[in-house]
């Protein structure tokens, strides 16, 4: 069989981020309305190395078949092998037939950058100038693409606790972006007066105060994807209108919303889909509400976004084929 494979550099050239988040848009709404197979997503833990592989399935008649196996190692953080890694595989959907092999490292934080960029659009003020993002890892610099491709910034903040990557991820990342990225020396710097917070920890303890966030500032949560991670403390999620990904999902493995909930600061038939929003069978921002959109990611995303990339691969010659 032929397999068109697609790099890191092949995935990011064939899919702009603005195109991203048009497909993400799409593919959250085919969830929402029942357009999508996409069953739970099988879970398993590695203990002696406190890490997660995921493997996540679906079928979306827009964009194709697949599914992506990815690994979530925290202790490669800081060392030559990222800490998320995977591969996507495309079949025909009409045969079964493999017809694909995506980087699905780069896919997992360019999706997640697109969801939030998706989000962002849906939910925050329009004429937003300073945005925040907390983290500095490989989620974090998709972030940034995102917010700076959905906003007119002028300014994104940045804060980690390792500084050294901040410096690094600016560096890296200013040529590429219109907004100023500006090191933070704390997360109280960070989201002060801005309009837009991104959260890209795998923190287990809260990165964010709630008490802190002006009315009308929009966050996304995305880091956190087990009950036992928790970045978003009670006060936000108490004070902010609740968009997630997916209910189900959300309430399997979205560790600040259920820690919340158990507090009796939230309940989750509040909780709305944000791809209900984008097909208008609910209202997104009122006013100067504080919104939150909570990902715990869906494989909806990652096959919309890995079906899209190859089509407009193969329409560009971009990938490598190969034969197996």
């Amino acid at each position: 069989m032929k397999l068109l494979c697609l790099s890191a550099d092949d995935l990011r050239s064939a899919l702009p981020m603005d195109v991203a988040v048009r497909v993400v848009k799409q593919a959250f709404a085919a969830f929402s309305s029942g357009r999508a197979e996409a069953p739970p997503r099988t879970v398993l833990s590695i203990p002696e190395r406190v890490a997660t592989t995921l493997v996540m399935s679906c079928y979306l008649p827009d964009y194709g078949l697949g599914t992506k196996v990815v690994s979530v190692f925290p202790q490669n953080r800081g060392g030559l092998t990222p800490v998320v890694q995977g591969l996507v595989v495309l079949l025909d959907p009409e045969t079964g037939e493999p017809v694909a092999l995506v980087d699905g490292t780069a896919l997992t934080a360019w999706r997640t950058g697109a969801a939030s960029g998706a989000a962002t659009d849906l939910l925050s003020l329009e004429h937003a100038t300073e945005a925040a993002v907390i983290g500095a890892g490989a989620q974090a610099r998709t972030q940034v693409i995102a917010l700076d491709t959905v906003r007119s910034l002028d300014t994104i903040w940045i804060y980690a606790r390792t500084t050294d990557r901040v410096r690094a991820l600016i560096e890296n990342l200013q040529p590429h972006v219109s907004a100023t990225l500006v090191a933070a020396e704390s997360a109280v710097e960070a989201v002060r007066d801005v309009a837009i917070v991104c959260t890209a920890t795998s923190s287990t303890t809260p990165v964010l105060d709630g008490s802190l966030l002006a009315p009308g500032t929009h966050v996304n949560a995305i880091g956190s994807f087990t009950t036992e991670m928790c970045e978003i403390d009670a006060r936000t999620i108490e004070r902010a209108r609740v968009f997630v990904d997916s209910v189900a999902a959300a309430v399997a493995e979205a560790g600040d919303l259920l820690a919340a909930e158990s507090a009796g600061v939230t309940q989750r038939h509040d909780w709305t889909e944000l791809g209900r929003v984008v097909t208008g069978t609910a209202t997104g921002r009122e006013g100067d509400e504080i919104t939150l959109f909570k990902s715990v990611g869906l494989a909806v995303q990652d096959i919309a976004v890995a079906g899209e990339a190859v089509a407009r691969a193969r329409a560009a010659g971009l990938g490598t084929e190969v034969v197996v």
